[in-house]
């Protein structure tokens, strides 16, 4: 690896990003930033760089983030060629659809341009619930999307799409005819966000339920830091150790004497952060948490959270061999695919049908939206993003899994209208991010964090402490032990200046460049690195 000190150096500018109102939208359809050109001339446009930058500090926290964050060249990404990981700032990443569909309670505006981001959805749920408890400024209410006069629905539905973001409908514009529907027939913001990065699902969720952006409510990542040296998964043991401020389910329910019923219906722990604290919550209870496994049986932490007692393995059965029988043979295949593997089955349509079962038998079971106080229902379907990542966005497979969330939808806004009333709820759906496409779709490179890793510490850890100066390299940035910088005569500007050097030929060591990526082997693999989730040193 050469050593950037003896290379030829361009312009790096350090911005320091000016922090706008936690409500202000973010901007769409935005410039990359400047690139070096192909005769070493630089391209200074940096326009677009703060928006990105402030998704960033967005999603930034302190003890919990690294302490340098990673803005990656489109359409490159930190991690593994078989596995794309979908953490950035990009438009691609955190647009995603945003509809809201209730009669009676819902507006009919069909498509707004109006920009809107996730963080807007607690405090527009307040409004329609009439819970006047909710303080938080962080999001604003959608009041486009309420019905004048409307009275409170007795029931308030929060659907994610997990990773169906703009990018993967767009991907795929057959399969979502009833959710196409809803956008005309409800109001569907064009322009919606996430808001923040990293783009994944803790933080997202989080943001859903709290109505905060991570740098408030401090899940930041699906492993994050906590401590010299450790990183845990912030929902670790399915506690909300890491939930730093009340949802508003929490504080709804609390307010209401815990009258309502606050529940959720997933299959991951990280879904959790959308209903929030449960009995952590001082003078709270233990809000419902359906989540499921593999096999069909709710698991969880029965010590915050009701875990209804539920084992349907004969229900995921009858969804499977009706999958299987999809294609005219009773093969045990769907695809190409073994459905005996419970990995494969966990991202296949069955398991969507069989979640659509269990959310009714929750509903039905548990009086969701039958007296006149209003319940809040959090769903999570997490069978679009397992396939991405399985498949590839532009996959077969993502094309049938979400015509089946298609299908569920439909199935439960019909069973909404027999069992809550028509015009007594209403419901939201959206996602927490979009799809990575794989390196050989998007032409990108899948940078190596090891050899990050390796090539910083060869670079700055001059010391012979046995401590390494860069301790480890996520997706999303790079963790530094800041107690060694003085050791080693070097500052996180230093290293971030030099990261905005760093190449694909660097980066590639020993492994093979793709013919696709033959030529570009200069090709810069940051466009900025953001220190302290503060000012950016930016490649232009």
């Amino acid at each position: 690896m050469p050593r950037f000190g003896v290379m030829k150096k361009r312009l790096a500018c350090v911005l320091v990003v000016v922090l706008v109102a936690a409500c202000t939208p973010d901007s769409p359809d935005e410039p990359r930033a400047g690139r070096e050109r192909e005769d070493g001339s630089v391209d200074t446009d940096c326009s677009g760089v703060p928006t990105l930058v402030e998704r960033v500090r967005r999603g930034w926290y302190p003890g919990r983030s690294p302490l340098l964050s990673f803005v990656v060249s489109r359409p490159h990404y930190v991690g593994r060629p078989e596995m794309p990981t979908h953490t950035g700032p990009w438009d691609f990443l955190v647009d995603v659809p945003l509809v809201l569909y209730g009669p009676g309670v819902i507006a009919r505006r069909g498509s707004t341009e109006r920009p809107a981001s996730l963080v807007d959805l607690a405090p527009t749920t307040a409004r329609l619930i009439g819970y006047e408890g909710w303080r938080r400024s962080s999001g604003r209410i959608l009041n486009e999307a309420l019905a004048p006069g409307s009275p409170s629905p007795r029931l308030v539905v929060t659907i994610v799409w997990d990773g169906a973001g703009d990018n993967a409908l767009e991907a795929h514009p057959r399969s979502w005819p009833f959710l196409r529907s809803l956008e005309n027939r409800g109001t569907s913001f064009a322009n919606a966000t996430v808001g923040s990065t990293p783009s994944n699902t803790p933080p997202i969720h989080a943001t859903i339920g709290t109505g905060a952006f991570p740098r408030a409510h401090g899940v930041v990542s699906v492993t994050q830091r906590s401590g010299p040296g450790r990183y845990v998964d912030p929902w670790d043991n399915n506690e909300s150790t890491y939930l730093e401020v009340p949802t508003l389910g929490d504080l709804y329910d609390r307010d209401a004497g815990n009258l309502p019923h606050v529940g959720v219906v997933a299959t991951v722990n990280w879904h959790l952060g959308m209903i929030g604290h449960g009995g952590r919550l001082e003078g709270g209870d233990r809000d419902l948490a359906a989540l499921f496994d593999s096999s069909g049986t709710t698991y969880g932490n029965s010590a915050d959270y009701e875990v209804p007692p539920m084992s349907e393995a004969a229900a995921l059965d009858e969804a499977t061999r009706a999958l299987d029988g999809s294609d005219g043979a009773l093969d045990d295949e769907w695809l190409g695919h073994d459905l005996s593997d419970p990995a494969l089955l966990n991202s296949s349509p069955a398991f969507v049908g069989f979640q659509q079962q269990m959310i009714e038998r929750v509903i039905d079971d548990h009086d969701f939206g039958r007296d006149r106080t209003p319940d809040l229902l959090y769903i999570n379907i997490k069978q679009s993003d397992v396939a991405g990542h399985n498949w590839g966005i532009y996959s077969e497979e993502v094309g049938e899994v979400l015509k089946a969330q298609d299908d569920a939808l439909r199935s439960l806004v019909k069973f909404l209208d027999s069992h809550v009333g028509r015009g007594r709820w209403a419901l939201a759906v959206t996602a927490d991010h979009g799809m990575m496409p794989y390196p050989r779709d998007s032409g990108g490179w899948a940078i190596s964090g090891a050899e990050v890793k390796k090539d910083l510490n060869a670079e700055f850890d001059r010391s012979d402490n046995g401590v390494d100066l860069i301790d480890r390299v996520s997706a999303h940035g790079a963790d530094v032990n800041a107690s060694e910088l003085d050791a080693n005569a070097t500052s996180l500007d230093d290293i971030a200046e030099w990261l905005t050097h760093y190449r694909l030929a660097h980066n590639a060591g020993d492994r093979a460049i793709p013919r696709y990526l033959r030529g570009r082997e200069r090709e810069l693999l940051f466009d900025a690195i953001v220190i302290r989730g503060r000012k950016a040193v930016v490649a232009c």
